[in-house]
């Protein structure tokens, strides 16, 4: 009877792994062929052109995290000038103006002011703000938690106020996605539904949990927020384009 000989089989658990973890690791295995290379000669492509790849793709992960920070600060920035400039209009040029020129519409008119119940279809001046802000302001990804093995925790707020409510006449939050390679440019809603991406879901109260079946692990998924509108059920204004690595 002849002697069972076991194969050998070689595995490599990188799914399972962060970025990190799993980028030492790959770099372990190259630097491991380069010091060893009369184990498997003539390996091909060769130790030190994988090395470069690897190192290729650090500066990669390097020069993502910085722009994304750039944009958090950025998205920070905008939300605290923004809302210096609302304080300084609204709580004291108000005040200063409503005093000096006590009823003296025309004036107020000339300086851009509107009066209570008489400008724009009798709108008070908390409804004027909420109208504006309807208009003009659209959702934010400010923040997507990736910590989580195969789940994304998305939080959206408003570009205006810097909150998670939506304004006045906006129905709901809808969620698209797109799961692709790193480093994909994507200009807009309509780009990303381009390369094959599609509807994910509504965020709830600016959250939004997307969840993933492994098989993606190491990929990034893209995301765009859109505002959709309560009378026409219809989207007005959306995000600019968001991305997370899938873990």
């Amino acid at each position: 009877m002849g002697k069972l000989i076991k194969k050998m089989i070689l595995i490599l658990s990188f799914h399972n792994l962060s970025e990190t973890a799993k980028t030492k690791k790959q770099l372990d295995i190259a630097n491991a062929h380069a010091a060893n290379t009369t184990l498997v000669p003539n390996l091909t492509p060769t130790p030190a052109s994988v090395i470069t790849l690897i190192n290729k793709q650090t500066g990669y992960y390097n020069q993502r995290d910085a722009l994304m920070a750039q944009m958090k600060q950025v998205t920070e920035n905008i939300h605290k000038n923004g809302a210096a400039i609302n304080d300084i209009i609204v709580d004291q040029w108000r005040s200063q103006t409503q005093t000096a020129l006590v009823s003296d519409t025309a004036s107020a008119k000339l300086l851009g002011y509107g009066i209570k119940n008489v400008d724009s279809g009798h709108l008070t001046t908390d409804e004027e703000a909420a109208k504006n802000i309807l208009l003009s302001s659209h959702p934010v990804v400010v923040g997507i938690n990736v910590n989580t093995h195969d789940e994304h925790i998305l939080t959206i707020h408003n570009s205006i106020t810097g909150k998670r409510g939506i304004p006045k006449g906006i129905l709901r939050i809808d969620i698209y996605g797109y799961t692709g390679a790193a480093g994909v440019v994507i200009a807009d809603l309509a780009a990303l539904i381009a390369l094959g991406g599609g509807y994910l879901g509504e965020a709830t109260k600016g959250k939004f949990v997307n969840t993933f079946n492994g098989s993606t692990n190491g990929k990034t998924e893209y995301y765009v927020a859109v505002y959709v509108d309560k009378k026409t059920k219809k989207p007005t204004t959306q995000s600019p384009v968001a991305y997370g690595i899938i873990n």
